[in-house]
């Protein structure tokens, strides 16, 4: 048998349970991430975080908004829909950040210049 795509996308289905349903993983987020895989083998991704510790996106925030003069407290406004910042993508030169809508929860991604007109610092 070969692998092939639907296989390892299984296989990541049955790893996720085992690992998200695992007591003594309890204290951690645990996410199997992206696969790469040929015929005969499959290499996973696997991030595990503390519970209640900030993600890497949410750590980068803080560090790239005050270089950007941007108020991460600040909740801006684009047409009559709220959002807040909640982190920042540094692999991403074009959207680097995140925004949360505060009505629909939904993330959307804003670029440096988008950021800084709706959370920028007030001189």
């Amino acid at each position: 048998m070969l692998l092939n795509k639907k296989i390892v996308r299984d296989f990541r289905a049955i790893l996720d349970d085992i690992l998200n349903d695992n007591e003594s993983l309890e204290q951690f987020i645990v996410k199997v991430g992206n696969a790469s895989f040929d015929d005969t083998e499959v290499t996973f991704k696997v991030n595990l975080r503390l519970k209640g510790a900030e993600t890497r996106e949410q750590k980068d925030l803080g560090r790239y908004a005050e270089m950007d003069k941007i108020d991460v407290s600040k909740i801006g406004e684009m047409r009559g829909e709220k959002y807040s910042l909640i982190g920042y993508r540094r692999t991403a030169n074009k959207y680097p950040y995140i925004a949360q809508n505060l009505h629909n929860d939904k993330e959307y991604i804003f670029t440096t210049s988008q950021a800084q007109q709706y959370f920028g610092v007030e001189a």
